[in-house]
């Protein structure tokens, strides 16, 4: 869950969520064929909610210039990479937070996404090429946002 960006407490409440989730769909009669990959899957859609939450919460106080604080140039860094990762493509947006914030394999992130690794891969190079390109970074700072 940590790799997903949230906080323990968001954590917890995130796989109290989901096993929920997971009981009542199994209580309407829904088989899932792969309870792990439906498990992570939905723990990851939870996780990308609270980050678009916290996107817009930043936004709203820069906005209202309440920045009580200067953040350091590699925060910022961080910040500018992953605005960007936010306007890629879903797919593409979807690969780089499981490979890079989830720390997946891409065969495993062609079972989450019901897709195979080599669709995955082909993402995550696309992904990489389109964030150099708005980045102007000729060395890449894909590896730095783990």
């Amino acid at each position: 869950m940590r790799r997903l960006g949230l906080s323990d407490e968001h954590a917890d409440d995130a796989v109290q969520e989901v096993f929920t989730r997971l009981l009542a769909e199994h209580r309407r009669g829904v088989v899932i064929a792969n309870p792990r990959a439906w498990t992570y899957r939905s723990i990851y859609r939870l996780a990308m909610d609270q980050h678009r939450l916290r996107t817009r919460l930043a936004a709203v106080v820069g906005a209202l210039g309440h920045r009580s604080q200067r953040p350091s140039r590699d925060h910022a860094d961080r910040i500018a990479v992953w605005s960007e990762v936010d306007r890629l493509p879903r797919r593409q947006r979807q690969v780089v937070y499981l490979r890079y914030r989830s720390d997946l394999e891409f065969e495993e992130i062609g079972q989450v996404l019901g897709i195979t690794s080599s669709a995955a891969r082909s993402h995550a190079a696309q992904a990489t090429a389109t964030l150099r390109a708005r980045l102007a970074d000729p060395v890449g700072s894909i590896e730095e946002m783990k």
